[in-house]
């Protein structure tokens, strides 16, 4: 008798953990999807950065769970193609950023590719993008809605040959706009689209355009609120992450008021390396040291970012996890949360849903970078890069370590075959 009790305790425990990840209705849960735009991990306090009060993120991060070993592309275009297909560069044929309309030709085309928004959206789910897209030039090809999103607000990048502000559902704003904040106004665009579809599941894609340059004063800043001169200056980087900090506390804010937190999980990253023109302090635990941005680098400080997850009654609260996470995971874990169909395309991804639920999951051995034509992967200690080359990690703000030398040590041979052998299943042919 003892042992049937006990039998039913166990299938009344794995039966509420299976509430929490639903609703009282059995619905999915909403998931919303934050992206900075060039933010390493040097820059959130909860990562150990000391230059930027990033309050709401720590917040968010301790009440879920911290990646500690997440990896992008080292430039936008290339990761933001990745995240929405699960697909290498190589494979969906965003290499390199899309920004000169003369000569960048390419763009993520719907017809070839499928993304997490359109599976998500298959499976019954209301789905937004507002922010950055640069995935295609928007005034040439507006593919969003043909890659599944209902509703979007994206920066236009041109119109008209000007640079302009932002497009809304096949709409260029520009008088709307006039006297209001950028960000800001895409934040209430999302907040506006989750309360016209709290009764439905929902996937909020906020593709944030800070703290990109051009650095410029925000609302909050001491300095009047104008576009800035070219790059800008670097003295408003504090107030820029400081505003993206605030926005996500907005839309926390927001799915807290909706009564939706436990039924909604929350997903914070950035798509690469922080600019190479900022300096920030930051400490590992031990020493506390200047870091310079990596992005647009093949180290660790241009492809190491924060991914931080929250998920009331499912997510622990102040849980670490250092898996191996590449931003080909983001789809197939979305595919599950959303018990949607997975990509019917070839992929190499993991899903890291179970690791959300407190689950071992199956935890990636490597990693896969790419820049144009150049690619590494990377385990928990080496990185072997597509020319044949191995080298240890690099720690960040540490100098990259040379490739090593002929003969290796047992330790580090074994590495390279097993590196070897990912470059090869990360190149397979469509």
């Amino acid at each position: 008798m003892r042992y049937v009790s006990t039998f039913i305790v166990l299938i009344l425990i794995l039966l509420a953990g299976h509430a929490r990840a639903t609703d009282d209705k059995g619905r999915p849960p909403n998931i919303i999807f934050i992206l900075a735009d060039d933010l390493g991990l040097e820059c959130v306090g909860d990562y150990g950065g000391l230059s930027y009060k990033t309050p709401h993120i720590d917040r968010l991060a301790r009440s879920g769970m911290r990646f500690t070993h997440c990896f992008s592309n080292p430039y936008c275009s290339p990761s933001r193609a990745q995240l929405l297909t699960g697909r290498y560069p190589l494979h969906n044929g965003i290499t390199r950023v899309i920004y000169d309309p003369p000569q960048h030709r390419e763009f993520l085309d719907p017809e070839k590719e499928t993304s997490f928004a359109r599976l998500l959206q298959q499976a019954g789910y209301a789905t937004v993008i507002a922010g950055k897209w640069q995935v295609s030039f928007l005034h040439e090809r507006d593919t969003i809605r043909a890659h599944g999103f209902d509703e979007y607000q994206c920066w236009q990048i041109f119109h008209e040959g000007q640079k302009t502000s932002l497009r809304q559902n096949g709409k260029v704003l520009q008088e709307e706009l006039r006297g209001k904040y950028g960000p800001d106004v895409n934040v209430d665009f999302l907040i506006d689209f989750m309360r016209r579809h709290r009764d439905q599941p929902f996937m909020v894609y906020y593709t944030s355009l800070l703290p990109h340059y051009p650095w410029e004063p925000t609302p909050d800043s001491d300095d009047p609120l104008k576009p800035a001169d070219g790059l800008g200056d670097t003295k408003h980087m504090p107030d820029m992450v400081a505003c993206l900090d605030k926005q996500v506390g907005r839309i926390v804010a927001a799915v807290d008021e909706l009564g939706l937190s436990d039924r909604t999980v929350i997903i914070f990253s950035g798509d690469n390396g922080t600019d190479r023109r900022i300096r920030s302090k930051w400490t590992d635990g031990n020493v506390s040291r200047t870091v310079a941005g990596g992005k647009g680098t093949m180290t660790d400080a241009g492809t190491r970012v924060p991914l931080i997850a929250a998920w009331p009654g499912v997510v622990k609260p102040g849980a670490v996890c250092d898996d191996l996470i590449d931003f080909s995971d983001f789809l197939p874990t979305f595919v599950e949360l959303g018990r949607a169909k997975p990509s019917p395309l070839p992929v190499t991804d993991r899903s890291f849903a179970a690791q959300l639920r407190g689950q071992k999951g199956q935890p990636r051995r490597w990693i896969h970078v790419q820049d144009h034509d150049k690619r590494y992967v990377r385990s928990r200690d080496f990185i072997l890069t597509s020319d044949g080359k191995l080298r240890p990690v690099t720690q960040i703000g540490q100098p990259e370590n040379k490739p090593l030398a002929e003969p290796l040590e047992p330790s580090a041979e074994a590495a390279r075959h097993e590196l070897q052998a990912a470059l090869k299943a990360a190149a397979f042919k469509d």
